[in-house]
């Protein structure tokens, strides 16, 4: 498929987007939220698809909007249109390419080399999302993009999977296993797991688990590698763990995502979306066991989703 040249996206440079992301960022989420959609209606594609993405995406979804009425709710986050309105996605594809990514990987045809598509628009964490939504809908075909500039080193094994099937290529499976760090969890997918140790580094350390890093050096600094552990076994997702960050990276970097208020609590929320309400206290409790801090920090997220009665 063709794939967009990087380029800014248009009305990302605008002060008042630059505002409201800031805002958002620093979790005021109603003024953030308002001014997001008031540039939004006035062509602002930037605004659009970050819209978009926060509407697609529970665990970006604060305490102030998820406290709104589904009436405003949809008033406040999508185009109008329809009866639970439009995503702005769509008017935001007429506008630049890299939102029709998107709205492919939102398709179940979505083409087999999207993530390269994304990988090429400065869209890391996308692309890692869309290798991750193939393989959830069963397609086939990684191996024929594995060696592609911007195939994501965390999801060689989707094509690894493809490789052991063909006697011809499985010795690459082991060529790179024995180049990949000790704690890779991708080992686990093959049936040798990393030891604690090691997957605590990794976890500190890799670029996909930046998320993690930068909530437990922090946040638990006193013990960030218990933190890191706990939050993974918490999060009970190799793959959740590589697509999660900032909605769209060439709209906020990812270390500016992480290291924001917004961003820890957005991953506090979606380990804390990894079970249902009936599961929370048990996964509260595992957290507990495994490290107090993160357990804690997990607790107070989730009493700010409690509605308020006044």
């Amino acid at each position: 498929m063709a794939m967009p040249a990087t380029a800014e996206i248009p009305g990302q440079e605008a002060s008042a987007f630059q505002d409201a992301v800031a805002a958002w960022l620093a979790e005021d989420e109603g003024t953030a939220l308002t001014d997001l959609a008031a540039l939004a209606q006035g062509g602002n594609a930037a605004a659009r698809i970050l819209l978009a993405l926060i509407d697609k995406t529970p665990a970006l979804q604060g305490p102030w909007l998820s406290h709104q009425s589904r009436d405003a709710r949809l008033e406040l986050m999508r185009a109008p249109g329809g009866m639970s309105g439009r995503s702005w996605m769509t008017a935001a594809a007429a506008q630049v390419p890299v939102a029709g990514l998107w709205l492919q990987l939102w398709r179940v045809d979505a083409p087999i080399d999207l993530p390269l598509a994304f990988a090429r628009a400065d869209e890391p964490r996308a692309a890692r999302e869309a290798l991750v939504a193939l393989a959830v809908r069963e397609r086939r075909g990684f191996a024929g993009i594995a060696d592609a500039p911007g195939y994501p080193d965390s999801l060689r094994f989707l094509v690894w999977r493809e490789w052991l099937e063909d006697p011809d290529t499985a010795a690459r499976v082991r060529t790179e296993l024995a180049l990949i760090p000790p704690g890779d969890p991708q080992r686990a997918r093959i049936g040798t797991p990393p030891a604690p140790g090691a997957l605590a580094e990794w976890l500190l350390s890799a670029p996909e688990s930046a998320a993690i890093a930068a909530l437990c050096t922090t946040r638990c600094p006193a013990a960030p590698g218990d933190c890191a552990l706990a939050a993974h076994d918490a999060l009970a997702s190799h793959r959740a763990l590589l697509v999660f960050g900032s909605p769209s990276e060439a709209l906020i970097p990812s270390d500016v995502f992480h290291a924001s208020p917004k961003g820890q609590s957005s991953l506090l929320r979606r380990i804390l979306l990894a079970v249902d309400a009936r599961g929370r206290r048990a996964q509260l409790a595992r957290a507990e066991a495994r490290d107090s801090c993160l357990a804690d920090l997990l607790q107070s997220e989730a009493q700010r989703y409690i509605p308020r009665r006044d």
